[in-house]
């Protein structure tokens, strides 16, 4: 146990990797569980009536089986043409995930996620019962929101609390280990003297999943899954809407839409937001914290769609 310290941890004790700060000081959000013997259908019913993107699954004794994201749903559901009614979640769950426990150490569990790219984890207890659900992008949300608390305090300049992370060059503080941890490469091109890459040079070469309003569903599920990205609604090279997966799981699966019938347009987000593709990945971090966006579309100012970075992008960018 390290001596109580304003809730910082000493640098050294950091470099001596005796940072014990526990998974439970991540705040794990309250899981959603679903049972093995539910069927894909009504895990989607139960997630969009509780608004979540994820659910574990528990077996039959109770323990942790499986997990399924909203992302699964649209991959091996949606785009391998199975119907959700008479699909069993323990069908396309990816069984057995890896999972951490509440007294684990935090920052194990931030590498772990961020080194298998994984968005969700597992948090049990010290039985094995399921507890919580770690989310990469509330742990990035939750970080940054309390490096902009300290700040104020602090009186900091007033600069964004991202470009704030770059200046403390780990000084210890809590959360700017925990941003440093989970934006590793990003904060370090920044204390190189690097500038930080622009979306533009992170989204080079990448392929944007563009749709048109009249896509069906069934269509915009097949490219999303190719991608493992978010639909961009395109009409006459204008940016019209964004159709993500958590949407297709929530908007169109949970409530039995034909999905060959039923044009991306009519469930869509109308008119999002956009960047410029000059816009840096730390100051895409700022935007997504402030406005609580998963994704964001990037388009010249001539209004060209050049695709789309999400959380993971940032991260793994």
């Amino acid at each position: 146990q390290l001596p109580k310290n304003d809730g910082k941890v000493s640098l050294s004790a950091v470099e001596e990797g005796k940072d014990e700060r526990p998974v439970s000081k991540l705040r794990p959000k309250k899981p959603m569980i679903a049972s093995v013997e539910d069927s894909v259908l009504s895990v989607t019913q139960m997630l969009a009536s509780k608004r979540g993107d994820a659910a574990l699954v528990t077996g039959l004794n109770g323990g942790l089986a499986g997990i399924i994201t909203d992302t699964d749903v649209t991959r091996r559901v949606v785009a391998k043409h199975l119907d959700p009614s008479g699909t069993g979640v323990s069908d396309v769950m990816t069984s057995n995930p890896t999972c951490v426990s509440m007294s684990d150490s935090a920052m194990d569990a931030l590498a772990t996620m961020v080194e298998n790219h994984f968005r969700h984890l597992p948090v049990v207890d010290d039985c094995g019962a399921v507890v919580g659900l770690l989310d990469i992008a509330k742990c990035l949300n939750d970080a940054i929101s309390k490096l902009e608390k300290a700040q104020e305090k602090s009186s900091a300049a007033a600069e964004d609390a991202v470009k704030q992370v770059t200046n403390l060059q780990g000084a210890g503080n809590a959360q700017s280990e925990m941003l440093t941890q989970l934006l590793g490469g990003l904060v370090s091109q920044a204390f190189g003297g690097k500038s930080s890459p622009t979306l533009r040079s992170l989204l080079a070469g990448k392929p944007a999943t563009v749709v048109s309003p009249g896509t069906n569903l069934r269509d915009a599920g097949v490219v999303m899954a190719e991608a493992r990205k978010a639909a961009l609604v395109v009409d006459e090279g204008e940016l019209v809407g964004i159709f993500g997966f958590k949407d297709m799981m929530s908007r169109a699966i949970a409530k039995e839409l034909p999905l060959e019938l039923t044009a991306v347009s009519t469930i869509m987000t109308p008119n999002p937001e956009s960047v410029s593709p000059d816009t840096t990945v730390l100051e895409a971090l700022q935007i997504m914290h402030d406005n609580r966006f998963l994704t964001l579309p990037v388009c010249e100012d001539d209004g060209t769609v050049i695709g789309l970075v999400g959380v993971m992008d940032l991260v793994y960018g």
